[in-house]
């Protein structure tokens, strides 16, 4: 019997079965450090088998394992990705419920990555199930991507280096995007610095050795003082900008009414700082780690020899360098709401929700930038997470099934080649 559009979408969530898969994927440790994704793609596969489905675990170094399934053909080709990573859920936090529980209470599912982005995850999985067995046109590719937590060198840049399958049409994310069409982000780059100094006995400071963490001292206000550096803005670009920002403050649920301009402008996080190793010794080595996030028009490049230049103006001795690999640094990017798998999402999210969608960016990084950088749109789309890598991490029952709802109605209108 053909089931339709209308059916798939009513019937997500029959018999309990989206918060159930939610709940088994939620059991299933998969913290990035360590990033053993293993026991969770082998999970997925299980679970594609059990519809009849076969798919492909890419294992691309030790531990970390990535998924990949194909059904249908036709000329419209979409991508569904989710990661299978998530934070850490740290030994000693203060959690009221077990973070590996999948605990369901009072209409919100607990544990670690139920946000960020299991949940996500889980909807894209349980609608690529679904239409499985049902008469679609088109092709459709799922992909449970390792690695996001920490770049995604071994996850979606890999695969999409060697995996003709990701290269579609366009891309449906389910990150957190707090029901809102997220279709950007803000670029990320990690930076180190190095002084060095000269051992000696602390009783001879001032006379003897040289101090690395006093270099350091120095030059850190110079650092801090990019913070708050605006974007450089073309008349398109300040536009979307200003349309997102209503969206970015649904998206992560800021009291603040100025949260909102961390997307015009840089952002400055001096995050570690490493140095010496005793009280009564000069230390001969300081190392400081910066998390740096850009708005549109600056480039990590760009921020870069901003951040160095200034630096050496006081201590030209200072290292200053990437902490990451370059291949995994992106500009800022963007899918346009023009691009036809942001409107029909945009129409699908109107359809379910009632309400007109909003359009968001995110500060955070995803995945979707590596499918951006070589051109194919890739949009997020998800719940609302509340204390996302956090203590008692969960989202609510409705949010992910309005997420499953609308991802359902998403897919089936692109790949019938629908163009509003």
């Amino acid at each position: 019997m053909t089931i339709s559009r209308a059916e798939l979408i009513e019937g997500v969530n029959d018999n309990n079965g989206l918060v159930e898969l939610l709940a088994e994927l939620l059991k299933i440790p998969s913290d990035n450090p360590p990033g053993d994704t293993t026991a969770i793609a082998a999970f997925i596969s299980d679970y594609l088998k059990g519809h009849g489905v076969k798919a492909e675990i890419i294992v691309t170094k030790p531990g970390i394992a990535n998924i990949v399934a194909t059904i249908g053909e036709g000329d419209s080709h979409l991508i569904l990705n989710g990661h299978l990573d998530t934070f850490p859920a740290e030994v000693g936090e203060d959690w009221t419920v077990p973070p590996y529980s999948g605990l369901v209470k009072d209409g919100r599912i607990y544990g670690r990555g139920a946000g960020d982005m299991k949940g996500g995850l889980a909807s894209l999985l349980y609608c690529f199930a679904k239409i499985s067995k049902a008469d679609f046109e088109g092709k459709l590719t799922f992909t449970g991507t390792s690695d996001e937590e920490t770049g995604g060198e071994w996850g979606a840049l890999w695969l999409l280096n060697k995996d003709d399958r990701l290269h579609g049409d366009a891309v449906l994310n389910g990150e957190p995007s707090g029901l809102t069409v997220r279709i950007g982000e803000k670029s990320r780059v990690a930076i180190i610095l190095e002084a060095e100094g000269k051992a000696a006995h602390g009783s001879f400071a001032g006379y003897v050795g040289e101090n690395a963490i006093m270099k350091m001292v120095r030059i850190l206000p110079i650092v801090e003082s990019f913070q708050g550096t605006p974007a450089v803005f073309t008349d398109e670009t300040e536009e979307l900008t200003e349309a997102v920002m209503k969206g970015y403050k649904q998206q992560y649920g800021h009291e603040s009414e100025t949260m909102a301009n961390v997307l015009k402008e840089v952002t400055v996080n001096i995050g570690t700082i490493r140095g010496g190793s005793e009280d009564n010794i000069i230390p001969a080595y300081c190392t400081v780690t910066v998390d740096v996030r850009l708005p549109l028009g600056i480039t990590p490049a760009e921020i870069t020899e901003m951040i160095k230049a200034k630096i050496h103006e006081v201590e030209p001795s200072i290292k200053v360098s990437w902490k990451r690999p370059p291949q995994i640094v992106t500009e800022s990017t963007y899918s346009g709401t023009g691009e036809r798998i942001t409107r029909v999402l945009a129409k699908n999210s109107k359809e379910i929700t009632g309400d007109e969608p909003l359009y968001s960016f995110t500060s955070g990084g995803t995945d979707c930038r590596f499918w951006r950088k070589i051109g194919i749109p890739a949009i997020c789309y998800g719940p609302r997470v509340f204390a996302m890598g956090g203590v008692d991490e969960n989202i609510t029952i409705d949010d992910l099934v309005t997420t499953a709802k609308v991802q359902m109605g998403t897919i089936l209108d692109f790949l019938s080649g629908e163009n509003l």
